[in-house]
């Protein structure tokens, strides 16, 4: 069969959800996969109770970070990826697939409840067809923080500059990327930060000329080498992640708040340094 044809062809069984039926079983319990690209989603994004943020070609390496106990809707711009993620889905064993009938557009259309970045602009008459101003930052001015699994310095790092400068373009990412740590999760939280959307993400996905500061934040491990013309900082902070069995819970906590505070004290530093913060 023609590759195309093979990615179009019906699921049998699958469901496919009106934008009103999907939110209605969002609100009641179901957790929402959004297959867009982190600048799509960037821009506009569902409101929705849960939700996990997985651009469509990362969400094999992810599938361990989602729930198999609910159901999941999928969902992308217009619905282009979601028969072939719920394909994938069913394979490793999600039994409660669905999917946003019309994506993203159909979502807005219906004017059901959205985050929209106020920096984004609209051109033409898509609402898929955006731009932020982010994008035309300064490249000196766009950050990417990295260590290995991309799951716990780096990640808390990414939260706390997005807070720190809302107005540049952060990202993060791992040469090794595995699953955002519950700690680094919980201890973001207590600054007023949701991280349970974030996802590990590969270095090599990410574009150099998207980037102008690379940080790098491994102490015992050797940390990706991320290719460009770029400046490049060197924050060597110890892993607070440990499967020492003897710490508690308590002490993993304290591990993660310690590194939690010195990124932010890094960062409000840096953001002197370079005219961001006052």
């Amino acid at each position: 069969m023609d590759p195309l044809a093979a990615k179009n062809a019906p699921v049998p069984g699958l469901r496919f959800l009106s934008p009103k039926e999907a939110n209605d079983v969002l609100q009641a319990g179901a957790a929402l996969v959004d297959l867009r690209s982190d600048d799509l989603a960037e821009m506009k994004a569902f409101a929705v109770p849960t939700i996990f943020h997985i651009p469509h070609r990362s969400l094999d390496a992810c599938l361990s970070e989602l729930p198999k106990d609910r159901l999941m809707v999928l969902a992308d711009t217009s619905g282009v990826y979601t028969k072939e993620a719920a394909r994938l889905l069913l394979a490793n064993g999600f039994s409660q697939i669905a999917c946003l009938d019309g994506g993203m557009l159909a979502w807005d259309d219906a004017k059901l409840p959205l985050v929209a970045d106020s920096d984004s602009m609209m051109y033409g008459e898509c609402s898929c067809v955006m731009k932020s101003k982010k994008l035309a930052i300064p490249l000196e001015q766009s950050i990417l923080f990295l260590c290995v699994a991309n799951s716990a310095r780096s990640q808390m790092a990414e939260g706390l500059a997005r807070k720190l400068f809302p107005c540049l373009r952060i990202l993060s990412a791992g040469s090794r990327p595995s699953r955002v740590n519950p700690y680094a999760i919980e201890v973001l939280g207590e600054v007023g930060i949701d991280a349970r959307i974030y996802f590990s993400k590969h270095f090599q996905d990410i574009d150099p000329k998207a980037v102008g500061v690379v940080i790098t934040l491994c102490a015992e491990e050797v940390c990706p080498v991320f290719l460009g013309n770029v400046d490049r900082l060197h924050w060597p902070l110890p892993d607070p992640a440990s499967d020492d069995p003897s710490l508690t819970r308590t002490q993993l906590l304290e591990r993660f708040r310690n590194t939690r505070n010195e990124i932010q004290r890094r960062l409000e530093a840096f953001g002197r340094e370079r005219g961001l913060l006052p």
